[in-house]
Formats: C-alpha cells, structure tokens, sequence
C-alpha cells in the first residue's frame, strides 16, 4: 500500500531517498546503542478542497466586475451593489446653476482574472429598493438584490490592471440635471441619509459582456459618483459634488457554475471536504468563490519504525501551483495562512514562524524564468512534533486559505498540484533523529 511515500511499501533507508549521518557508538561497556540524523524528503501530504458557503462582502474595498469562463473553477460573474452618501448643498438664491456632467470614477486595483484583452461591457442599474442588511447584519458574496428592469446606462472598456488608468463614464445628462435640480429646489431627500436612500437606494453594475473579471478600488475617488455644474455669478464658477460610496452598504456578488469541472457537485461545509485524490490529484483555493482547503499527514506515525526512539528536528512543508496555472489569466496570492484545528474542526490557533509570535504567510517563491519551482513554504516542526505519535481525537489538522481581505476582495487562486507520480508535488520534507537500542 502506498503510505508516507506514496509507492513504496516500507520505510527502508534505501527505498525513501533518505539520507543518514552522523552515526555514533555511545557507552559500549553500558549498552550499545546507535545515534543517526535521518531526512525524508517524499512524506505524503493528503490535501483536499472545501467550499465556504458564504463571504462576507459588506464594505469591499474592492468592486469585482465581470464573467469568466474557467476550465478548473468554471463560469463565475460578479457583480457589485453600492449605496451612494448624500452630499451638503445650500444654494445661493442669488446665483443660477447649471449642469456641466455627472461623472462616474473607476481606478483599476490590479487585479484580474480571464482575457485582459477582450473588451468588457457592464451594465449600470438603479436598485429598486435600499441595500438592508441581513439578520446578522452582514451582505455576502451570495446576497442579491432587486435592480430596475432597464439600466440607466451603459459603458465598455478595454481591462488595464497593470497601467491602473483611470476610466471615466459620463452618465446621462437629464439623470444629472435632476439631481442638480432637486439640490437647488432643497429637496428634503439630501437632508439624511435614510431620506436619500429611499430616493436614491443604490446602483449595481452588472457585467453583460467580456471574457474577464476586473477589480477596481472603491474609496474616495474611485467608484464615485462626481456632479460637475457652473454657478452662474459674474464670473461663472465651476464647481463640484461627489457622491461617494457608502462602505457601509456595498458588496460583491458572485455567481458561481462549476458545471464540467471537478468542483461540479461539491457540497459546502467542511464535513463535505472533497481529497485531492478524487480532483485529479489537484487542490483548488479561491477567494470569492470561497474554496480553501485541509491538510493531514495520516502516515506521519509511520516514522516511529525508523528506530527505538524517534526525535522531530526540522519539518518543512512545499506546496505546488501547478505550472502554468497562473499570472497569464490569474494571480497567485502573496499571503496564505495555516489554521490549527481540533478533530472536530475548531479553530485553536495560526501556525507561527520561529519566534512563535509572526503568523506564517506561506513564503511564496516564484520561478519567473520557467514556473518549475514556484513554491508556497511552512516551517511546519512545531506542529509535527506536537503531533508525532498521536491518533485519532488527539491528532489536530490545519486549515489553510488566504488572509480575509484577499478572501472577501479578490478571484486570486491557486491549484495545487498532489499527484506523487510527478515532480514538484505538496510534500512534507522531515528530519530527525533516531536512536536504537541493539
């Protein structure tokens, strides 16, 4: 049976592509006894997918526009619903106004994921109803709102993620003269915010067209709402309103088909975890789509037939995107973290580096020449030594996924590659130390 190595059957030195050293005879006139240092590099990782079965999204400071069409996640579109803040305006009785434009602001954040390429079209709404919370107070990635049913306008653009240029949609002038009037009139709905979202609840830009979804910032002057108009003195100012996001009210939606993938039929929840070994020899993590994953070592024990006593010194572990899966339609993500659990899945604690208070990130390598040795790593000997000789209810697991920013903002992924007939596959690398009684 394929156990820690995964295609050989015993832990004999010469089968594991281990190494000893260091052998030395102690107290021959006592016991004889031996002493080695021993590496394995090839112990088996089991690594499997799960599936979140909501994001919290409220207040992204990153709006996710597009559809993408994925051969290892499938079809996913995403779409972003925004309450807009009122403004302060006291008009001068003595000056006329005038409409010059209204003016929506996008700045890319970078990010992206499909054919940067192909031209996008998305589609602007006005939301029928106000943007509420749900029972827990909180919007998902899941939560849908109501739009009119015909949009207040449309625009295209060409995805610029590494230039972050700014693109600027003029929004129909009769929608700008009437706010402009209704602020000039004192329309009582500018007075509070709560009288300002039943006249104005919100707009969701819906993408209907493209081949990649793109992420812009959502601040101050970004996904803003500008309205340009001239006070009409002697000199004719020019001036300006912004309407800004609420952050309190926006979120991503996304809709997810997996349909014709090895994710088709997942269930979420982690008691419906999924192995690697029934994907393909992959493991999937993504943000917005909520996939992340578990780690287990069930042959770890196995070490203990190295010798009479065995002592964990160094356990690393490397894990694999698989090659080509990434930076031409998707970005990797800098920052994953490892998640201790008990038996029943509770979270007790992050894996920490060396000084036992920097939470691990992964230490992400990137081989820009060829992608062969693109690696994620973890100092991992606190835990196997924590967790050497245990079984059962005893025996903890990690969770691993991408710091919660990333999780609630992005479509950055990783697959990871677990075939062990293959080179360059997740792997557990341990040292330690033996001794034998003879």
């Amino acid at each position: 049976m394929k156990k820690l190595f995964y295609g050989l059957a015993l832990l004999a030195a010469a089968t594991l592509c281990s190494c000893h050293d260091d052998y030395s005879q102690l107290g021959h006139s006592l016991v004889e006894s031996s002493f080695y240092n021993v590496f394995v590099d090839t112990c088996y990782v089991d690594i499997s997918t799960i599936l979140l079965d909501s994001i919290v999204t409220r207040g992204d400071t990153i709006c996710q526009l597009g559809s993408y069409q994925d051969s290892n996640f499938g079809h996913v579109t995403s779409t972003f619903c925004a309450e807009y803040s009122t403004v302060s305006f006291t008009p001068n009785t003595n000056y006329g106004y005038t409409l010059d434009s209204l003016v929506l602001r996008l700045w890319p954040s970078g990010h992206y994921w499909g054919d940067t390429l192909t031209q996008q079209r998305v589609d602007i709404y006005e939301l029928k109803y106000p943007i509420v919370l749900e029972n827990d107070e909180d919007l998902y990635n899941v939560t849908r709102m109501e739009v009119e049913d015909t949009p207040l306008y449309s625009f295209s653009y060409y995805p610029t993620p590494n230039k972050k240029k700014e693109i600027e949609v003029r929004l129909p002038d009769e929608y700008g003269a009437q706010i402009l009037d209704d602020l000039v009139a004192q329309d009582n709905s500018f007075t509070t915010q709560e009288r300002f979202k039943k006249r104005f609840p919100g707009l969701a830009f819906v993408s209907v067209e493209g081949d990649c979804i793109t992420g812009f910032q959502v601040n101050d002057s970004s996904l803003c709402v500008t309205l340009h108009y001239h006070e009409l003195t002697e000199n004719s100012n020019e001036r300006s309103l912004i309407f800004k996001v609420n952050t309190n009210y926006c979120y991503n939606a996304v809709s997810h088909d997996p349909t014709g993938t090895y994710l088709e039929g997942m269930v979420s929840g982690v008691e419906n975890l999924v192995h690697s070994t029934q994907t393909g020899n992959l493991a999937f993590m993504q943000g917005l789509t909520g996939y992340y994953n578990q780690l287990e070592f069930p042959f770890l024990n196995d070490l203990e037939s190295y010798g009479d006593v065995v002592s964990i010194e160094k356990a690393t572990l490397y894990l694999y995107p698989v090659r080509k899966s990434y930076n031409e339609v998707s970005q990797l993500p800098d920052d994953i973290r490892l998640y201790i659990t008990d038996e029943n899945n509770v979270l007790e604690d992050y894996v920490y580096g060396s000084d036992g208070v920097t939470v691990q990130t992964g230490n992400l390598t990137v081989d820009y020449l060829n992608g062969k040795e693109t690696y994620y790593s973890f100092d991992l000997t606190e835990f196997i030594r924590n967790n050497f000789g245990t079984w059962g209810m005893k025996r903890q697991k990690l969770l691993m996924n991408m710091d919660d920013e990333d999780v609630a903002t992005t479509f950055n992924q990783v697959v990871f590659a677990n075939d062990p007939t293959q080179d360059r596959q997740c792997r557990l690398d341990v040292r330690f130390k033996i001794y034998n009684e003879k």
